[in-house]
């Protein structure tokens, strides 16, 4: 059956089409609770990827994809002037938070003969903060959703919603204030590294497994900090997230992290990048001038 399918077209698109089905059956969390204490100044920083080949500007005319510009909200592929792929043309409908939020997880899986050939966006907060600031794209942005009711009042000591809530609050509560464990953030590892050291040396009652895992992975979601690793060896700094979004939307890394040049010449690089490559212009002087800062700073002659 599915050697009758393959030929019938071109076997790199089956191929596609099936990994497409298999990407979009994976269950995501929706995305509606976490908009609603969504970061979209750090969502500005993620779309610096999305640059690479969008504009979001009012009455600005089509890139390599459409305008973004008030985006949230409308009909897919509804841009007039824009050529759509039929894949994305057939999801219909309008995009909504929860729409965008699946595409944005995975392009290919909604539109597998798109165009569109970047990875996605696998963290749910990213997506939120990313969405959030798509939002704000808007001369009359649709309206984020109402902080959920469990976020809002004293149920759970203010916890937010989400699974593993139950588990922490009682768990923790046994012996500490919620704000003993609320107010620090600490990377997946260091939560587990926590609860192992509350058992051995304080005298708590070890989680049953299932127990430990919903804790973790709730601790880390709502209380947690991004890995170093996340940053590809990029060292903390002001500019750190605007260089990895920035450029890591086109390169490699290595490919910034392997030079040692002066500020001139970086400058210089940022020029040739967007006049011949592409790459858009930068929203300020002041932005530029940091980014510039970081790369002197970090990996300069």
């Amino acid at each position: 059956m599915i050697i009758n399918r393959l030929s019938s077209r071109p076997l790199w698109l089956s191929l596609l089409s099936l990994l497409a089905s298999t990407v979009a059956a994976v269950e995501l969390e929706p995305i509606e609770p976490r908009l609603a204490t969504a970061n979209p100044e750090r969502g500005g920083k993620i779309f610096l990827q999305c640059q690479a080949c969008h504009v979001a500007a009012e009455g600005a005319g089509h890139t390599v994809g459409p305008n973004l510009w008030g985006v949230v909200g409308r009909p897919v592929a509804g841009v007039d002037g824009f050529d759509y792929s039929q894949s994305l043309r057939a999801i219909g409908g309008v995009w909504d938070f929860e729409t965008l939020s699946r595409y944005l997880f995975e392009p290919a899986a909604m539109a597998p003969q798109g165009r569109m050939v970047f990875g996605g966006v696998k963290r749910a907060e990213d997506r939120a903060d990313l969405i959030a600031y798509l939002q704000t794209l808007s001369n009359d942005p649709v309206a984020l959703p109402a902080v959920p009711s469990g976020m809002d009042g004293p149920r759970y000591g203010g916890l937010p919603d989400g699974d593993g809530r139950e588990a922490t609050y009682f768990t923790c509560r046994a012996c500490h204030s919620v704000d003993q464990f609320t107010d620090r953030t600490l990377p997946r590892d260091g939560w587990v590294e926590l609860i192992q050291e509350m058992v051995a040396e304080h005298g708590m009652a070890a989680p049953e497994g299932w127990a430990k895992q919903l804790m973790v992975d709730y601790l880390a979601t709502h209380f947690g900090e991004a890995q170093e690793e996340d940053w590809q060896g990029l060292p903390p700094g002001p500019g750190r997230e605007e260089v990895f979004y920035g450029c890591n939307a086109c390169h490699s890394l290595k490919l910034v992290t392997q030079q040692g040049m002066s500020r001139d010449r970086w400058d210089d690089l940022l020029d040739w990048m967007i006049e011949e490559q592409g790459m858009n212009e930068f929203d300020s002087a002041d932005a530029r001038a940091l980014v510039l800062d970081y790369l002197e700073q970090n990996f300069g002659s």
